[in-house]
C-alpha cells in the first residue's frame, strides 16, 4: 500500500516514466518477437540424425569423353548403374547404410515439390491442405538411412521394403494429425481431383514428425514412392545418401572416403563428383535466406537490448538518486536499508507491470488484425498447429511474459544499484541539503 501511495504522490514524474516504459514495451514486441520465433523454430529437432549423414553427388560422362559407353546410356542401364553405386557405397567399412536419393524434393534441398489433398470425407474448403512432397525409391533403405523415428504401424525397414502402388502415401505424425486428428494411419485416405476424376491416396504408414527445412517449424509433409524414373533425372537429380556407423568420426571419414570415392565410385557412364556432410547441405540452404535474416534480427535485438539497458537504466538511476533526501528522512525514522531498497524496487516493478499490460494491450490490437510474427514459415505452407507459435493466445502470452521479464530485469538494475548506495549513507549526509 505504501508503494502505491508513493507512486501516486509522485504521479507527475512517474507518468513520464510510465509513458517511456509503454513505448519501450511496444518496441520490444516488434524487435524480440521475430528472434524468439526463429530461435524456437531452429531449436525443434529435425526428426532424423543429420550428424552422421553425407550426400554424394553424381555426374555422367559426356558422349565425347574418353571411356564413354553408348550401351550404358539408356535409362534402364543408367538406373542399374546408379543402384549399383548405391550398393557399392554400402559395402564401405565405415558406412552403416546408404540409399538412393532421386529428385529435387529431399529434406533441406534447395528445390521442393508440393501437392495438395483433403482427408477422406472432408469436402470443406478449409480441409484442402498443401504439403511438401518427398519422393523415395522403394527397396533402397530410404527410411532407415535417414533414421526417421517410427510411428504407429510399419517400422522404417518395413516402409522401405513395402510393395507400393502409384497413389500410396506415407505421412509424418504431425501431418497425419493435421488431416485426421489421430496418430494411427490405419484405414486413412486422402483425396483430390485430377483431370475431373477423384483420386484416393491411401496412407500406408507413418513416421515421427519431420522438419522439411531446419530453420522452420515442421509443416505438412508427405513421402510418396517413386515408381517411374525419367532418364534425365540421372545423374542431374541423383544422389547417394550415406549414414556412418556409430563411433566413426565424420572428419576422418571425409578424409579417407573422398579418395576412395573418386577411385571406386565409377561405373558405366556415371561417377561420383562430390561429397558433402548433411550439415553442410542444411547450411548451404540456410545461408541463402534464413541465416542472414536470423543474424540480422539477432543483431537488432542485441543492439536494442543494449540501448534499452542504457536508456531505461539511466532514467531510473537518475530518478532514484534524486530521492536521497526522502531516503534520509526514512532512515532517520528507523527504516532499514533493506526496506528502502525493497520499496524502491517495488515501485519500479509496479510501474513496469502497468506499462507492460498497457503496451501489450496496444500491440494486441495490431496483432489481431495483422497477425503475429511467424519467422521463416511461409503463409502458403500450412502448419500443423502442434507448437505454441501456431496458437495466437499462447504465442501472445509467452512473448508478453518474455518482454515483461526483460523490462523488469532492466528496471530492477536501474533501481537497485543507486537504491543500494543511497540506503547505506548516514541520514545526516542524506539530509544535508534538505
Amino acid at each position: 500500500m505504501l508503494i502505491l501511495k508513493t507512486l501516486w504522490a509522485r504521479r507527475r514524474r512517474n507518468g513520464w516514466l510510465l509513458a517511456e516504459l509503454i513505448l519501450v514495451c511496444i518496441l520490444s514486441w516488434v524487435i524480440f518477437d521475430p528472434i524468439i520465433v526463429m530461435t524456437h523454430d531452429r531449436s525443434i529437432p529435425l526428426g532424423y540424425d543429420a550428424d552422421r549423414l553425407c550426400l554424394i553427388s553424381l555426374d555422367r560422362l559426356h558422349p565425347q569423353a574418353p571411356g564413354y559407353d553408348p550401351q550404358a546410356a539408356d535409362s534402364a542401364a543408367l538406373m542399374d548403374t546408379y543402384l549399383g553405386l548405391v550398393q557399392r557405397v554400402r559395402q564401405h567399412p565405415d558406412v552403416a547404410l546408404s540409399t538412393a536419393l532421386l529428385g529435387i524434393g529431399y529434406l533441406n534441398s534447395e528445390g521442393s515439390m508440393s501437392n495438395s489433398a483433403r482427408a477422406e470425407g472432408d469436402t470443406t474448403e478449409a480441409g484442402q491442405r498443401q504439403w511438401y512432397e518427398v519422393q523415395f525409391l522403394p527397396h533402397t533403405q530410404f527410411f532407415e538411412t535417414y533414421g526417421f523415428r517410427p510411428g504407429k504401424g510399419l517400422t522404417p525397414e518395413q516402409l522401405s521394403d513395402r510393395g507400393y502402388t502409384k497413389n500410396d502415401i506415407i505421412l509424418p505424425e504431425n501431418t497425419l494429425d493435421a488431416f485426421f486428428h489421430t496418430d494411427n494411419p490405419q484405414g486413412k485416405r486422402l483425396w483430390h481431383f485430377y483431370t475431373g476424376d477423384t483420386i484416393y491416396r491411401p496412407v500406408v504408414g507413418t513416421i515421427g514428425t519431420v522438419k522439411y527445412y531446419s530453420d522452420r517449424a515442421p509443416v505438412i509433409t508427405a513421402f510418396t514412392p517413386l515408381l517411374e524414373v525419367e532418364m534425365e533425372d540421372i545423374p542431374g537429380e541423383a544422389r547417394i545418401l550415406v549414414r556412418l556407423k556409430d563411433g566413426v568420426s565424420m572428419d576422418r571419414f571425409q578424409h579417407d572416403f573422398k579418395p576412395w570415392m573418386l577411385q571406386n565410385l565409377r561405373a558405366g557412364n556415371l561417377y561420383a563428383r562430390d561429397m558433402q556432410t548433411y550439415d553442410e547441405v542444411i547450411d548451404t540452404y540456410s545461408s541463402v535466406i534464413a541465416t542472414p535474416i536470423y543474424r540480422r534480427n539477432l543483431m537488432m535485438a542485441v543492439f536494442f537490448l543494449v540501448n534499452l539497458c542504457l536508456g531505461v537504466v539511466g532514467t531510473f538511476w537518475l530518478q532514484t538518486r534524486t530521492r536521497r533526501e526522502e531516503v534520509g528522512v526514512q532512515l532517520s525514522f528507523g527504516a532499514t536499508p533493506a526496506r528502502i531498497v525493497g520499496q524502491l524496487l517495488g515501485e519500479g516493478a509496479v510501474l513496469t507491470t502497468i506499462a507492460t499490460v498497457v503496451g501489450c494491450f496496444i500491440y494486441a490490437q495490431y496483432a489481431l488484425s495483422e497477425g503475429l510474427n511467424m519467422g521463416m514459415n511461409q503463409d502458403w505452407m500450412q502448419h500443423t498447429g502442434q507448437y505454441w507459435i501456431d496458437s495466437f493466445a499462447q504465442h501472445f502470452c509467452i512473448v508478453s511474459l518474455i518482454v515483461y521479464a526483460i523490462l523488469l530485469l532492466v528496471v530492477s538494475i536501474g533501481v537497485y544499484i543507486p537504491a543500494y548506495k543511497i540506503s547505506r549513507i548516514p541520514p545526516t549526509e542524506a539530509l544535508r541539503d534538505e
